[in-house]
């Protein structure tokens, strides 16, 4: 393209196109490569007694589907978006300001996580500690609350706090979202698929 007589050209944003290269290359070393090796049950199985129920590949498969797409759909606006010329301008590198915000987002997904894992097993253990209760937590890994402790409380401070992060402020609207999330995922993964244990609960 030609403008104030000059060349114009259009330019990709590489680190755009890269990081959803990358990912789509993951998602499709994992399905093809990385599953198939190692998860045995694969995505559906037959049990012992003839039923088919969701196998250990189930949930794996469908993250790195969803991976996959947001991958594709990441290098499709990447572009659809090329800038032209001047616009384009030069990406830079990694800066301070970079490595910041990536360490306060690890933070919080980590928080996040440690709440999932370890709330419900923690809770199980001071009620145990004070004798409310006997046994530990992998007795009540499917037991209402305890199953649902870890799962409720790391989802919610992990999406919300990011949630608040980019919109820079708390809304009402972001609160019912995350809540309304976690219950069809309760609905869906614990009460409609009665073999699948909502996380870290297989875990333990």
């Amino acid at each position: 393209m030609r403008l104030g007589g000059k060349e114009k050209r259009e330019a990709l944003n590489p680190w755009d196109i890269g990081f959803g290269a990358a990912l789509l290359v993951f998602a499709l070393w994992a399905l093809f490569f990385w599953f198939p090796a190692d998860i045995p049950t694969g995505f559906f199985f037959i049990n012992s007694v003839g039923r088919e129920e969701p196998g250990d590949a189930f949930f794996p498969i469908i993250l790195a589907s969803l991976l996959a797409g947001l991958s594709l759909i990441q290098m499709i606006l990447s572009w659809r978006n090329r800038r032209s010329g001047d616009e384009a301008g030069v990406t830079g590198g990694i800066t301070l300001s970079n490595l910041k915000f990536l360490a306060l987002f690890l933070t919080v997904v980590g928080v996040g996580l440690g709440l999932m894992y370890w709330l419900g097993p923690v809770t199980v253990a001071v009620l145990n500690a004070a004798g409310l209760l006997d046994g530990t937590y992998r007795n009540f890994s499917d037991t209402v609350p305890y199953k649902y402790l870890g799962y409720v409380a790391g989802g919610s401070v992990m999406t919300l706090a990011l949630i608040v992060w980019a919109e820079g402020r708390v809304r009402p609207v972001a609160v019912m979202i995350v809540i309304a999330v976690l219950v069809v995922a309760i609905l869906l993964f614990d009460v409609a698929l009665r073999n699948v244990l909502l996380p870290p609960n297989a875990d333990f």
